[in-house]
């Protein structure tokens, strides 16, 4: 949860200096108004990100710090260049963890090589003095980054999961955006008698499917279904609303609402056949536009609407599946680590965070940021319906937390889809995974409150 906060300077002061002093020789500048993070405007600051908007806070940061050399480096193979340099003790003062080679961050996190973010969301915001960094981020999109209640890195995009539909389409046919599963039910239905395939999906990539079913568990139970799933709490997958939200994405198959041959499909492939019009409606995150931009059509009106509930009465009406991804992160041993806590500050203003939108094409974690922005159809279906979700956006972690038990969970859903297994056998078979995956004392355990 979100938790606001009265700044005060002499606290901030004093949280740096305990916890985040400095490694360079020489000494402090002392905490102030304008600086809250003690920062020596003169020392370059040492950039590495896996993404070319990971350095768009340089601007800022030298603006501000006119003596200050800051030069991101950019690297796709982020892990070959980074960790030699955390195992000789001389890492950057911060890191954009994504790439072709993002790092393990549950390794350094255990090695005592990340530092605490804490202080830079008790901050100031860079652009609003009365509010802190933390009250200008999204409501639970900073848990992604907490380990064992430390706010070890700050992921930093919003992506959005929901279902995809072209608005040319409906609009050819008269159809409407379903509210309720039982409407997409019956929409299912109208395209079938219209020659589509309903629905598709990446049969290859089952995930798509398993994150279906916990946004529907979640939008009808409430955020604590998927708590005790990523607690490993007993019997957490036979939860009642998780029995439905099965039952009712097993419902498509039982219906004939498919798309032939979807379960063989892999997510390029799916993908395509969506936007050639020969399948009505598509899971997918808002990274799909990026991904498939070359092929989307003319006038085809990608447009995203969240996973329709079980019914009128949902826990979460306004529940979206949002997964806080690209983590920020400074290292403990930064030779520089209050210039890396403060170009995380200005990574997290409004301006920086509107540039990264436009020139990405993706949204940001940060509060208001793509507001006002000229936007494609399908990031600003996205945007809004983040939004609109605010307190009621839905977070698990158990699939990056456990991604063995994330995959079988995947595949025990694909194979439930296809009629390799009933409903009972869905349920035993992740549920008996779970609980070897609690008992495994090898595996370290994470908890979320």
């Amino acid at each position: 949860m979100l938790r606001r906060r009265t700044v005060l300077q002499g606290v901030l002061a004093g949280a740096f200096a305990s916890g985040c002093s400095s490694s360079t020789t020489g000494t402090r500048p002392t905490a102030e108004v304008g600086n809250p993070l003690g920062v020596d405007g003169g020392l370059p600051v040492d950039v590495v990100v896996g993404e070319e908007y990971g350095g768009f806070g340089a601007a800022a940061y030298r603006k501000k710090y006119t003596g200050a050399v800051v030069t991101p480096a950019v690297s796709k193979q982020l892990r070959d260049v980074v960790l030699p340099r955390f195992a000789a003790g001389t890492p950057p003062d911060v890191v954009l963890s994504t790439g072709d080679k993002p790092l393990e961050l549950g390794r350094l996190v255990r090695e005592g090589q990340l530092a605490d973010l804490q202080a830079v969301l008790d901050a100031p915001a860079w652009d609003n003095a009365d509010a802190t960094v933390e009250d200008g981020v999204l409501p639970g999109l900073l848990d992604a980054g907490q380990y064992d209640g430390t706010q070890r890195t700050i992921n930093y995009v919003a992506t959005v999961y929901g279902l995809w539909y072209s608005a040319a389409l409906f609009q050819k046919h008269g159809w409407d955006a379903p509210r309720t599963w039982p409407e997409l039910l019956a929409l299912g239905t109208e395209m079938r008698g219209a020659g589509l395939g309903p629905f598709i999906y990446a049969g290859a990539h089952p995930y798509y499917l398993l994150e279906l079913v916990l946004t529907l568990a979640a939008k009808t139970g409430g955020h604590d279904v998927v708590k005790r799933i990523d607690n490993l709490d007993d019997g957490a997958w036979k939860d009642e609303s998780v029995t439905r939200a099965i039952t009712a994405v097993g419902e498509l198959a039982k219906r004939g609402l498919i798309a032939a041959g979807s379960s063989e499909l892999d997510h390029i492939a799916s993908q395509t056949r969506f936007l050639k019009s020969k399948a009505g409606l598509l899971p997918c995150g808002n990274w799909l536009e990026n991904e498939m931009k070359a092929l989307i059509p003319a006038n085809f009106g990608l447009t995203m609407i969240g996973v329709p509930p079980l019914d009128g009465s949902p826990a979460l009406p306004r529940g979206l599946h949002v997964a806080a991804t690209a983590p920020y992160l400074v290292p403990e041993k930064a030779k520089n680590r209050a210039g890396g806590l403060e170009y995380l500050r200005a990574m997290l203003s409004k301006d920086v965070a509107a540039q990264v939108t436009t020139e990405s094409n993706q949204l940001t974690i940060v509060r208001g940021a793509a507001d006002g922005l000229d936007l494609s159809t399908a990031l600003r279906t996205a945007r809004d319906l983040l939004t609109a979700a605010s307190d009621q956006v839905i977070t698990w972690y158990f699939a990056d937390w456990y991604p063995a038990f994330a995959t079988a969970a995947a595949e025990a859903t694909g194979q439930y889809l296809a009629g390799g297994l009933q409903l009972s056998e869905w349920t035993a078979r992740i549920q008996s995974a779970a609980d070897q995956l609690k008992q495994n004392k090898a595996i370290t355990k994470y908890h979320r409150s």
